[in-house]
């Protein structure tokens, strides 16, 4: 586990980073007249955890199976987590909804993040599969 924690708890903070803020109720998020605004800073916030869960999968030597197939990994569970995040928005908060839309957004931030982490991380620990 110490290997683990090692490399990931950069992506575990901006996990639950996320999760406080996407159920902190509506009337405490700033009102921005920008169109779409919101779904930028969907793409931007899962960009940036696809791109550190990327990271410390890779380097991380306790869970050997996440060296496989780690593009694919990463993004189905941050694709899950957004999707999960969106339908609690919509079941535990008063003032906010699930928008599929928003889900999209997330998926989208997560695969962009992922790639670039690849790309940047060019000699990982093992051979990708």
């Amino acid at each position: 586990m110490k290997s683990y924690l090692k490399y990931n708890w950069p992506s575990i903070l901006w996990a639950a980073f996320i999760l406080v803020i996407c159920l902190m109720p509506g009337s405490n998020v700033p009102k921005i007249r920008i169109p779409h605004f919101d779904k930028v800073v969907h793409v931007s916030i899962y960009m940036i955890l696809g791109f550190v869960t990327y990271y410390g999968w890779t380097r991380q030597r306790q869970y050997i199976l996440l060296h496989a197939k780690t593009v694919m990994k990463v993004i189905l569970v941050l694709t899950t987590y957004g999707l999960l995040i969106e339908v609690l928005q919509g079941t535990l908060t008063a003032d906010r909804s699930f928008d599929l839309w928003d889900a999209l957004a997330n998926s989208v931030g997560a695969v962009a993040g992922t790639y670039v982490g690849k790309l940047v991380f060019k000699e990982p620990y093992y051979k990708e599969s």
